[in-house]
């Protein structure tokens, strides 16, 4: 299931010396909001690991699928505000290897970056 354009829209891409930024809108409307929790929603660490693999695939502009997540560290719970989110995704190691697969740091914060919502290393392939 792809999560990009009806869970979350890309807004824009900044690319800073060896750092890929990708500043996305969250949906509120969307249906994993209303059964992770309905009330309270959160937005499930499945969905914010999917997202980093959807968001390199569109960046390499190749598919790519995981195939191992080294580490990944939820620090605060992202919550949809009634208007929707606004997060960012910054890619900051992007290393190709030479079996064909990447792998990545990254990390979700808000749109300043003072906010981190979860850090994560991730192989794709």
């Amino acid at each position: 299931m792809n999560l990009l354009p009806d869970f979350c829209k890309i807004k824009s891409v900044i690319t800073e010396d060896s750092v890929v930024k990708y500043s996305l809108w969250l949906n509120p409307g969307h249906p994993i909001f209303k059964a992770h929790f309905p009330g309270h929603p959160i937005t499930p660490g499945v969905c914010i690991v999917r997202m980093a693999t959807e968001l390199l695939s569109v960046h390499l502009g190749r598919k790519l699928e995981l195939t191992l997540i080294k580490n990944v560290k939820f620090l605060v719970v992202i919550a949809p505000d009634e208007g929707g989110k606004d997060i960012t995704f910054g890619f900051k190691k992007i290393e190709a290897q030479p079996d064909g697969t990447c792998r990545v740091q990254a990390d979700v914060c808000d749109l300043e970056g003072g906010m981190v919502y979860c850090k994560m290393s991730l192989v794709l392939k």
